[in-house]
């Protein structure tokens, strides 16, 4: 383990010291131009209660449900205080000579929060991809936000969820076509899985994707103003399930959409997003489906996959200038499936994704940001998330989650943190 260690950080220190000899030396040429960014971003936080999450719970979703030992106490009705500087961030942007006519560029960039768990504190690729901008088109190759994340709307809280599960979160490759008209744009997007996976009987894996041959596709129309910003989207995730199964090849098939607004005015913004979630789990929200089986009870009209969706609304509301910078962040998501019965071999819920369980849940989150200067900024943020899970009920081969007493917790979750950026 050492050895690796010793191992990367030697590989670490080849790659950063060449990509400055490379950018030193092209700095040169004429038409070429280099810029450096990146930040440095300690977090501290603690926890209520144990939550569903990522990266050592800096990558919170929602608590966890109750579970309860032998004399009846909640095992996940504990607390947890944890600190992590792992979204530290370094990236180079890079412009050239015109090719093909159109401006070309690039930008690369890295942090250490790894592609697991087992990689926390590894370098991860964040964003890389080539640009080409006519007047009125544009052309993006490689690895950028996932298409229904809409990054020019972002919620501006500073923890590493940015609003998961209620707004989408993860980078893909993909390939991203855009063409302007006035204030009208067209946006269209084939992205294909990295780190991000599909969930699915063989666990998370990206060959669900891979196997169908369909990239995920994705349609946006917008309207870019002055002071207003708005559009909606039509996300389309075609997987196969059980590839490794010759004789079922089947596709599941899920169309996700969203409707999305922006209005910014002096030192002001109010962003809001709401989504219908049909199986988006890999990036980072809610929504799943289940596997039926041939156990049909009388009169279930029957169908090979049948979904988990989630109505889902997100706004975030802040000042954006002066010293001191307050806002909020809220969401709240709804099961649409909750309490509808799924037929399924034996009685047993073959289902993949996040949330299932989950009737609704919704989170609140004040912040109060204070910019110091010269890329200094302090932040505090109180994130209170309740979720209420439901009991799960059986009857003729048939599966369902309902209602009942008692179900709802919260967590309350603190955290400090800030930004050095340059």
């Amino acid at each position: 383990m050492r050895r690796q260690m010793r191992h990367f950080g030697s590989s670490l220190a080849f790659v950063a010291g060449l990509a400055l000899c490379v950018a030193q030396a092209h700095a040169q040429k004429d038409g070429w131009q280099f810029k450096w960014s990146g930040m440095i971003n300690p977090q501290i936080w603690a926890d209520s209660r144990q939550v569903v999450s990522g990266r050592e719970d800096m990558m919170d979703f929602y608590p966890k449900p109750r579970l309860l030992d032998a004399q009846g106490n909640d095992i996940n009705a504990v607390p947890s205080l944890n600190m992590l500087s792992i979204t530290n961030r370094l990236g180079l942007t890079i412009k050239g000579p015109q090719v093909l006519g159109a401006d070309m560029g690039g930008y690369i960039e890295v942090d250490f929060t790894g592609s697991t768990n087992e990689g926390l504190n590894m370098l991860r690729l964040r964003h890389g991809y080539i640009n080409l901008k006519w007047e009125h088109q544009q052309l993006l190759a490689g690895q950028y936000w996932h298409p229904m994340v809409v990054h020019e709307i972002m919620p501006a809280t500073r923890p590493l969820n940015m609003g998961a599960p209620f707004h989408p979160y993860g980078r893909f490759n993909q390939l991203r076509y855009s063409a302007r008209l006035g204030k009208a744009e067209l946006l269209a997007v084939a992205a294909f899985q990295t780190d991000n996976k599909s969930q699915g009987p063989y666990g998370a894996s990206t060959e669900y994707l891979k196997h169908s041959m369909v990239p995920e596709l994705n349609m946006q129309l917008r309207y870019v103003g002055e002071h207003l910003f708005a559009g909606g989207a039509a996300n389309l995730l075609a997987t196969r399930p059980y590839y490794r199964d010759l004789q079922r090849q089947d596709y599941n098939a899920h169309i996700s959409y969203s409707l999305f607004v922006q209005y910014n005015w002096t030192g002001w913004s109010l962003r809001s997003q709401s989504l219908l979630n049909s199986n988006i789990y890999e990036a980072s929200s809610l929504g799943g489906y289940v596997v039926n089986g041939a156990n049909v009870p009388a009169g279930v009209e029957y169908t090979a996959y049948s979904p988990y969706t989630f109505t889902t609304l997100w706004l975030d509301f802040g000042r954006t200038g002066g010293k001191l910078r307050p806002g909020f962040f809220a969401g709240c998501a709804a099961n649409n499936q909750f309490g509808e019965w799924y037929p399924n071999v034996n009685g047993a819920l073959e289902s993949y994704g996040r949330g299932i369980d989950i009737e609704y849940l919704y989170r609140f989150q004040p912040r109060l940001a204070y910019a110091a200067g010269n890329g200094l900024t302090l932040f505090a943020e109180w994130e209170y998330t309740c979720v209420h899970y439901g009991s799960k009920q059986t009857n003729l081969g048939s599966t369902r989650y309902v209602s009942s007493e008692n179900e709802a917790v919260a967590n309350n979750r603190i955290i400090l943190s800030a930004v050095y950026s340059f």
